[in-house]
C-alpha cells in the first residue's frame, strides 16, 4: 500500500509539472496546473492555474486539489488567469468551497472574468489589487447566466458582484481596486470558517483520525 502511494504521488506530481512546461514563442496561450510550494514539514501545499480556464484544465485542477487535501493542512490554489470557461471555473470552485481551500494570487498575476468565480469559492481570499477584472459570463446564454448568478449566492458573495458582471462585456472590463474588492468581498476570509478559526485556534493539534474532518488552517504559505 505504502509503495503504491508513493508511486500515486509521483504520477499526480508530473501531471503537474509536464503541464508547467514553458510555451514556445508564437504557440497560442494554453492554461496549465501545477504543483506549487509544497511543503511536507508543515503540511502546507499550493495548486497553481496560469492561462484560460477551461474543462480539461478543470479536471486538472480538481486532480491535483484532491490528491494533496487529504494531507496537507492548508492547500491554496493560486490564479493566474484571463478568463475562459465559466462552468469549468464553477466546477474548481465547488470543489474549492468543499474542502475548504484557499485561493490567492501572486503579485504579477491577474484574475479576470470566469477567474473571479474561482477566487469567489476560497475560505480565504487573498487578491492583488487592480488586478482583478469584471465582465459580463454567459452574454449569449441565459441558463448560464443564472448559473453564476446561483453560484455566486452559494458561494455567500453579494448580489452586488453578479450585478456588476452583467453590467459590463469584455471590452469594457470593470477592474477592481482594493476599496472594491473588500465591498465585493472577493477579498477577505469566509463567516463560516472565521467562526470555525475561532472556536479551534486555541485547541490542542487534533489526533490522526480526527485530521482530515476538519477544515484548513489560516494563513498562506509563500515562497
Amino acid at each position: 500500500m505504502k509503495v503504491f502511494r508513493a508511486l500515486a504521488a509521483c504520477a499526480v506530481c508530473l501531471i503537474g509539472w509536464a503541464h508547467a512546461a514553458p510555451q514556445a514563442p508564437g504557440e497560442p496561450a494554453e492554461g496549465n496546473v501545477s504543483i506549487y510550494n509544497l511543503d511536507s514539514q508543515s503540511r502546507t501545499a499550493g495548486v497553481a492555474i496560469d492561462g484560460p480556464i477551461d474543462k480539461a484544465i478543470a479536471t486538472r485542477a480538481l486532480e491535483l486539489i484532491r490528491f494533496l487535501r487529504p494531507d496537507h493542512d492548508e492547500v491554496t490554489v493560486y490564479l493566474n488567469s484571463p478568463g475562459g470557461d465559466a462552468s469549468a471555473a464553477i466546477e474548481i470552485g465547488q470543489e474549492i468551497k468543499k474542502l475548504s481551500i484557499l485561493t490567492a494570487m501572486d503579485e504579477h498575476a491577474e484574475c479576470l472574468g470566469a477567474c473571479v468565480l474561482v477566487l469567489a469559492a476560497g475560505a480565504r481570499r487573498s487578491p492583488v489589487p487592480d488586478k482583478v477584472g469584471l465582465y459580463r459570463l454567459g452574454e449569449k446564454n441565459p441558463a448560464l447566466a443564472k448559473r453564476v448568478q446561483t453560484y455566486l449566492n452559494r458561494m455567500g458573495m453579494p448580489d452586488r458582484l453578479y450585478q456588476e458582471m452583467m453590467q459590463r462585456s469584455p471590452d469594457k472590463m470593470l477592474v477592481l481596486d482594493a476599496t472594491r474588492l473588500k465591498s465585493l468581498k472577493l477579498e477577505g476570509i469566509d463567516p463560516a470558517y472565521e467562526k470555525w478559526l475561532r472556536e479551534n485556534v486555541d485547541q490542542p493539534p487534533a489526533q490522526p483520525e480526527q485530521h482530515f474532518n476538519l477544515p484548513s488552517l489560516p494563513g498562506l504559505s509563500r515562497p
